[in-house]
């Protein structure tokens, strides 16, 4: 069945089977919506009685208007099978919430309540549920409970049990009468529900037993369950709610579900302690989800102030008041926090959190005072539940309006809260903020009244007040103090009912952007202060819109438009930008529209550039619309049809698709995986191959013909966009016009050739002209209304006189108070228009017609009549085939305003689901993440902007990727904490920092952070893959840091894994082994674990890693790289190129950027092979080579190193080895080469970094420098002891040596290096420092000698080897 069609509907998936039928995602064709479809069994089609109940029953349930009842949509009959058609909701069943354990029971409580009154709604219709279980109860975000299954949860004569005579999914919750004869009445759910509650504080159902006759027995006969006894720490007084709403007869039940639910509340009252920690119990593996994975680097700190499983909350308090009593009050507020997190009202928790300091400063602030108007008449109304419930909806609301404009409640009374702006964060316009602030809470709290009059016949009403002076300000306790805190809370006495009032020190501030009422004066009780009080009206119309209107008062701009396109078509211009800036609506775009006229006048090519607020820090998006507009690009054009269509458009340019479409594809987000050669280039220099190509395309659009460039919202262009605008402006030849728009602001470069005109608003007859070339009807009374309302602005000007009435004779009354209500009203009567603008708003400026209608959820035929609407209310304008635009963002802002908070979050995620379902094209990952952001799915928004950080990548813009990876991170951090969010914040960690390594290296600050805060989080259990990447990359960090005692407890704890898994991991971990091992100097072993890695992954390993593998290098070519190092140290030149060359060989097998990137290593490691064996002239060779090869794909890091660590080093080891040592060239390579290992050193790069402090030292022996030599190599030792770093110990004795006079002293050292370089199975070392013991003791040391040159191989003919024969006076091989 799944796939195919089921009448009207697309069946998607199975989201549960049971006994009463399938439940299925599936696809509503009709109305373009994914629902829940219930499908029941064949058999009830046929059954009339059970047939005509679910008619009656669906029908009923179906008009339930409560919220936590689940919509049905449709229901009946298609192919012989009843169906259901409900809203599809986002979110888990609480059945299966309850297999992690019970619930606390503030939580049972909230979710019984929510039940409580979807079950209450469906009594009063007439409705019984008779199926009321927790896997019929599901759970949305914020604990939002539903309860589903209306009207079919059971046939008529249907007992709930089978054949086998076993349980099935309902019998743990049938009341006692159903067993009696069956008859069910609201009561009947009443039971059900209290067995649910006992089931939420226990995680098991009320009886014990899988039979049937075990369940019934217990629900005829046995007791009600007692929760406490349970669990000791569910207070005893949910025993007596359980039992009650559990007992036999249903004439001592709770009467209504609504009364379970509040004597539920109630007893959270006698809370005397906090249910079982369950995330204490250890896991299936033994070790505990807490556990991270830095235990594995040493024991975790025994001082954590969290609460311990089994702490009750008189613990709890104890600790906090010692806490208190030693100073430590952020461990005190975090107690008493967990203590009120369990019992709210806790008094003594809420004592400890109120305890006073000492700090304290004064500041200027702008105070909200909100009040709920006769507080004690709306409790004396209303049961206490019903005003407990109003007035935390009305905290709510304020707290919510509060975050959207950045202020900070401070503090809060029975009756009212405190808002403060200035404070912690403050804005230019913190006056402004907390008036809009105020008016948006008393809208929202009058549609609150609303809803409360149709529910619980009683209204809510405010008064809000404003006023701004100093307070006192306690931090600690946050809150504020202080005379201008009673005058907030006077002027708010003073406010209209549900409205806002302010005071005579902010009236000023505010003038010019709020309509203000004068109201009388009054002095304050017992003070000598007088308070003049302004009603605020409304905000003033001072919304910017983009006039489309005749083009008036612009002559000047016009007349240089004309001039300089006329020069264009003579090919003579030579100041090819016209740039006009100012506000939003000030005219720019009309401007621009005027230009286009002329060019498409005279045959000119006009090419546009749109700038967008979504995308302004995404690369060349602008780019992106232009292309996809030229090769006709929709949102549901294929990815392989978006490629031809690119392909055909640069042909037809006559440019090269072979050449360009590499470099144009990934702007448009195609994936070298459709056909195309992917540029082999990274980073920055991938960004100037596509600006490049980009520059070219758009030169040869235009062709030698004059042109128009048309850069609107310049503002929002991303600087790799205002980059390509300046290089065309370069590039004119005197016969392309460039009209660039944009409001004030940094965007402008002063090296472009453009004439600027920053343009101002009409004056009063010019906005007189342009309103009657508007409306010649207009009588001067309303021109002037025009005139004193609109400032000058013309398309403010445009719309108001859209909504005038030139025939009533009223003057400014019929200008109306908002500059949004002419547009809109006459809007309101035509069906339909509000949710269709509700919905293009959160889409964006430009609108496609079927991401439209998805997200509206209206017919396709509804849609075009409003889209008909809205342009001849010129809201809309065509923008492209099935598409249209928003005339002015601005107008999208106000269409935004019409939805509440709520309807906006749910819009915004219904666009971003639709958008990352393909329907409305490929998804642009960065706009669908904007959605998911402004929804509020923090993790649905943190992988979106994952996908966006790939797509990034692909385009080489590395900082682009970069900063989408630390924007997910940054919505993992709104989530709630705790083990899952720990996991999805693994693997953007470490793409993070795997970005970072290949730009800036391993040494990187950031990319450490990034690894140990991962090591922190990901736990221990080493069967968990994603424990094992993590270890591996930062095991390889610390390697690069030389903290070699980490990397191996690492390496340690990942040979510890269980046997299959280190199978397919062995070679990754024998890799990191060998690194640690090689860089000690135990190079035998290193040599044995370098082998094993360099066998590579079999399929299944590699399957596996690919998923985990944050880390730049390859284990094979690493491998292969230091076998080389080994076998040049064992005199082996063939074996050790034969090894580079595998490794070089490894690269060309690797996708970018991994093989470059290996490459260069290589090649950094071959310097060092060729310079041991003295073939100076191929490491300048080598080290050029990995210089130009960094550049060429962009990998600054070796590109770095190379061209100064690399080459300093090579160009050393030169002078040192000349025939006659030139003094000033040595001194030179010595202050290079110390230049830049500090520098390297100080950025935290410490892996091979003696090797060239030696360098150093024979440099500075070499030019006389004894003393500083002597140091320098003392420090270069002491740093190998510090990280146990050896691998060249050997050497720096061997070089310290000679920086000793006395002949003693020097042997010492020597025979300690010849020593240690035998016991790290290093002849070459060994034989070097043999060489220069020959040379100080001459026949003493002749053994020596000999003895290193016996474990080199015979045929030798390394230079070293040449001069320890010549030393014994032996001849060489063949001679």
């Amino acid at each position: 069945m799944e796939g195919t069609p089921f009448g009207r509907y697309r069946l998607i998936e199975v989201l549960g089977r049971g006994g009463m039928g399938e439940v299925w995602r599936a696809h509503d064709t009709e109305t373009d919506r994914v629902v829940a479809l219930k499908v029941l069994p064949e058999q009830w089609a046929s059954d009339e009685v059970y047939l005509q109940r679910f008619r009656r029953e669906a029908h009923a349930a179906a008009r339930l208007n409560e919220p936590h009842v689940v919509p049905i949509h449709h229901y009946g009959e298609i192919d012989g099978r009843l169906y259901v058609d409900m809203r599809l909701i986002d979110g888990n069943d609480l059945q299966t919430l309850l297999h992690g354990g019970p619930l606390v029971p503030a939580r049972a409580v909230a979710i019984v309540e929510q039940i409580a009154m979807a079950l209450d709604a469906a009594h009063q219709a007439g409705l019984v549920h008779r199926d009321v279980k927790p896997s019929n109860i599901l759970i949305a975000r914020y604990d939002f409970a539903y309860l589903i299954d209306f009207g079919v949860a059971r046939a008529s004569q249907d007992t709930g049990l089978t054949n086998s005579a076993h349980l099935v999914g309902t019998l743990p919750y049938m009341a006692p009468e159903r067993f009696r004869n069956g008859v069910s009445d609201a009561r009947s759910d009443v039971y059900s529900l209290a067995c649910v509650l006992a089931q939420c504080l226990t995680a098991t159902t009320p009886f014990t037993g899988h039979s049937v006759e075990e369940q019934m027995m217990g629900h005829l006969t046995a007791p009600p369950p007692l929760p406490s006894q349970v669990d000791p720490y569910i207070p005893v007084a949910f025993d007596a709610v359980v039992a009650k709403g559990m007992a036999k007869n249903p004439d001592e039940r709770y009467q209504s579900a609504w009364e379970l639910a509040l004597a539920a509340r109630a007893a959270l009252g006698d809370a005397a302690g906090h249910p079982r920690n369950s995330s204490a119990a250890t896991t299936a593996h033994g070790s505990a989800p807490g556990e991270s994975a830095a235990t594995l680097l040493g024991p975790p700190p025994d001082d954590a102030p969290l609460s311990r499983t089994g702490d009750s909350i008189d613990d709890l308090l104890d600790r906090a008041v010692a806490a208190i009593n030693r100073g430590d009050r952020a461990v005190a507020s975090a107690l008493a926090d967990q203590v009120l997190a369990v019992d709210h009202r806790n008094p003594e928790a809420e004592d400890l959190l109120r305890v006073p300091t000492d700090r304290g400063e004064i500041r200027r602030l702008t105070i909200v005072s909100a009040d709920v108007v006769d507080a004690t008449d709306l409790a004396m109304r209303v049961d206490p539940e019903t005003y407990r419930l109003l007035i935390g909806r009305f905290r709510d609301v304020v707290r919510q309006i509060a975050a959207r404009y950045e202020g900070h409640v401070a503090s809060s009374k029975a009756d009212g809260l405190l808002v403060v702006f200035g404070y912690p964060n403050a804005h230019e316009d913190d006056v402004h903020r907390a008036v809009q602030a105020g008016l948006d809470i008393a809208r929202d709290i009058e549609q609150l009244s609303e809803q409360a009059q149709r529910r619980f016949a009683a209204t809510v009403a405010v008064r809000i007040g404003v006023h701004r002076g100093p307070v006192y300000l306690d931090s600690d306790q946050d809150d504020v103090y202080g005379l201008a805190v009673t005058q907030a809370a006077e002027v708010s006495a003073l406010a209209p009912t549900g409205g806002v009032a302010v005071s005579h020190s902010v009236e000023p501030l505010i003038r010019n952007a709020f309509e203000l009422e004068k109201l009388p004066s009054v002095a304050m009780p017992g003070s000598s202060e007088v308070v003049n009080p302004f009603r605020v009206l409304g905000e003033r119309a001072y919304a910017t819109l983009t006039p489309m209107g005749p083009l008036v008062g612009r002559d000047r701009e016009f007349a240089r438009l004309d001039k300089s396109w006329r020069r264009a078509k003579a090919g003579t211009l030579t100041v090819p930008a016209v740039v006009l800036r100012g506000e939003a609506g000030i005219g720019k775009s009309r401007l621009a529209a005027a230009a286009t006229e002329l060019a498409q006048r005279d045959g000119g090519t006009v090419l546009e550039l749109v700038g967008s607020p979504v995308h302004a820090d995404v690369g060349l998006h602008p780019v992106r619309l232009l292309l996809e507009r030229r090769a006709g690009i929709t949102r549901l054009t294929e990815p392989v049809r978006r490629l031809q269509l690119m392909e055909a458009e640069v042909a037809d340019l006559g440019l090269d698709p072979q050449t360009e479409i590499p470099l144009l594809a990934p702007i448009l987000g195609l994936d070298a995986s459709l056909g195309y050669e992917p540029p082999k280039a990274e980073g920055r220099k991938l960004q100037e191959l596509i600006a490049a190509a980009v520059t070219n395309y758009l030169l040869t659009a235009f062709g030698s013909a004059p042109g128009l460039l048309l850069a609107e919202d310049a503002h929002w262009f991303d600087g790799s966009t205002l980059d390509l605008v300046g290089a065309l402006l370069g590039a004119t030849e005197g016969r392309l016009l460039a009209v660039i728009t944009g409001r004030d602001g940094n965007w402008l470069s002063d090296r472009w050739p453009a004439k600027v005109f920053d343009l101002s608003p009409l004056t009063d007859e010019q906005t007189d002209e342009l309103v009657l070339a508007l409306d010649p009807r207009v009588p001067p009374e309303q021109c002037a209304a025009v005139r004193q309302r609109c400032g000058g602005v013309p398309f403010y000007i445009e719309q108001v006189v859209s909504g005038l009435d030139p025939a009533t004779d009223a003057h400014h009354s019929t200008v109306p108070d908002s500059l949004y209500e002419p547009l809109f009203a006459r809007l309101l009567a035509v069906p339909d228009v509000v949710p269709v603008v509700e919905a293009a708003a959160v889409i964006g400026r430009h609108v496609d017609r079927a991401l439209l209608v998805a997200v509206s959820s209206l017919s396709e035929d509804a849609v075009d009549d409003v889209i008909d609407e809205l342009e001849d209310a010129k809201v809309f304008e065509p923008h492209g085939r099935d598409a249209w635009k928003f005339r002015h963002d601005l107008l999208r802002e106000v269409a935004a305003e019409l939805a509440p908070p709520s309807v906006r979050r749910t819009l915004h995620g219904k666009t971003a689901d639709v958008l990352v379902s393909g329907a409305a094209g490929e998804p642009d990952w960065r706009l669908v993440a904007a959605h998911y952001e402004q929804a509020e799915r923090h993790a649905d928004a943190s992988a979106a902007y994952r996908q966006a950080s790939a797509e990034a990548r692909r385009r080489g813009a590395l900082e682009e990727a970069l900063k989408y990876l630390t924007r997910s991170l940054t919505q993992l951090e709104l989530c709630p904490p705790g083990r899952d969010r720990d996991r999805l914040e693994i693997e953007p960690r470490l793409e993070r920092g795997f970005l970072t390594s290949t730009s800036e290296g391993y040494q990187s600050p950031s990319v450490a952070a990034d690894l140990e805060r991962c090591l922190q989080i990901v736990g221990s259990d080493l069967h968990d893959d994603q424990v094992f990447g993590t270890l591996l990359a930062v095991s390889s960090y610390y390697i690069n840091k030389s903290d070699l005692r980490r990397a191996h407890q690492l390496a340690d704890a990942m040979q510890a894994k269980p046997d299959e898994q280190r199978r397919l991991w062995s070679p990754a971990i024998a890799c990191v082994q060998g690194m640690v091992t090689f860089l000690r100097g135990e190079f035998e072993c290193a040599r044995t674990l370098f082998e094993e890695a360099s066998a590579g992954f079999d399929d299944e390993g590699q399957n596996s890693m690919e998923e985990l593998w944050f880390i730049p290098w390859d284990i094979v070519a690493l491998a292969y790289e230091h076998l080389s190092i080994w076998h040049i140290l064992h005199g082996d030149q063939a074996a050790a190129d034969a090894a580079m060359a595998k490794a070089m060989d490894r690269g060309d097998e690797l996708a970018f950027p991994w093989g470059p990137y290996n490459q260069a290593y290589a090649s950094h490691l071959e310097v060092w092979m060729r310079r041991e064996s003295g073939q100076l002239d191929r490491a300048r060779a080598v080290v050029t080579d990995m210089v130009e090869r960094a550049e060429r794909y962009g990998i600054d890091f070796w590109h770095a190193l190379g061209s100064t660590l690399g080459q300093a080093t090579v160009e050393a080891d030169i002078a040192l080895r000349a025939e006659h040592v030139d003094p000033d060239r040595v001194n030179t390579q010595i202050d290079l080469l110390t230049q830049f290992t500090d520098f390297w050193r100080s950025l935290g790069l410490f892996a091979y970094q003696t090797q060239y402090d030696c360098v150093i030292g024979q440099l500075l022996i070499a030019a006389g420098r004894l003393g500083e030599a002597r140091t320098r190599l003392d420090t270069a030792l002491r740093i190998a002891d510090e990280t146990d770093m050896h691998f060249f110990d050997a050497e720096l004795l061997r070089a310290r040596a000679r920086t000793h006079t006395d002949p003693d002293t020097r042997a010492a050292d020597l025979g300690v290096a010849v020593a240690l370089a035998r016991h790290q199975g290093a002849p070459l070392f060994e034989l070097r420092a043999a060489c220069d013991d020959v040379v100080l003791r001459g026949d003493d040391a002749r053994d020596a000698l000999a003895d290193a040159l016996a474990r080199l191989p015979a045929d030798c003919a390394l230079p070293d080897v040449a001069h320890a024969r010549s030393l014994l006076g032996w001849s060489s091989p063949g001679a």
